[in-house]
């Protein structure tokens, strides 16, 4: 039989976080992720989520948790990522969770009331103030059950506004047919035109009258 794990690890955010209809944009999409992966792996879990701070329990094969928090590990998303505690268990905690979230701060700040603390910092943790947080992650009923896919856009996001193509006026339109658009006679060149030619005619007749005297 394959030995089980329990491994929790803490890291800080390398991102600022924001509310987004009660999960962080980013925790969502890493959630979305490691249910993905968990399930397939047979690995199950919750995640802590305070004052920029992470803290994740995983449970599962020996081998295939450890391989996990190596690619945890490698994560740029946050930094500082440090094993809290591994231990050995005889089955796995967290029923079919293959990634618990329980978001909200005031959860949170019920729990370091019981520690006495005002801020979430999981570095400093003892270790029965950290089997207090699987507990507590464990336990909790009211969690996340579903979180945005990370290949879809998340809810609320507006889509692209897309300007319908100008209609040209009756009068901008072109007639069919007609290659290049004739310009208009400037104000005035007909009768400038019918002057000229009235000009020729009388030197004409006034030389032809001339050449037969």
């Amino acid at each position: 039989m394959n030995q089980l794990i329990r491994l929790v690890y803490a890291s800080r955010s390398a991102v600022q976080p924001t509310t987004h209809q009660g999960v962080d944009p980013g925790i969502a999409r890493i959630l979305a992720k490691s249910r993905k992966n968990n399930a397939r792996l047979d690995v199950v879990g919750g995640l802590l989520f305070g004052d920029g701070y992470f803290l994740q329990c995983l449970e599962g094969d020996a081998r295939i948790v450890q391989n996990l928090y190596s690619k945890i590990e490698a994560d740029t998303r946050h930094r500082d990522v440090t094993v809290l505690l591994q231990s050995s268990i005889n089955m796995r905690t967290f029923g079919a969770w293959s990634m618990k979230y329980v978001p909200g701060e005031q959860r949170l700040q019920g729990l370091l009331r019981q520690w006495g603390e005002t801020t979430f910092n999981p570095y400093q943790l003892t270790r029965d103030q950290i089997d207090t947080a699987v507990r507590f992650l464990r336990d909790e009923e009211d969690a996340v059950d579903t979180v945005p896919s990370e290949l879809q856009p998340l809810a609320g996001e507006p889509d692209p506004v897309v300007q319908p193509p100008r209609r040209a006026s009756p009068r901008e339109a072109k007639p069919r047919g007609a290659s290049r658009t004739q310009p208009a006679a400037a104000p005035g060149s007909t009768s400038f035109v019918k002057v000229v030619a009235g000009v020729a005619l009388i030197c004409l007749s006034a030389l032809a009258f001339t050449l037969l005297r």
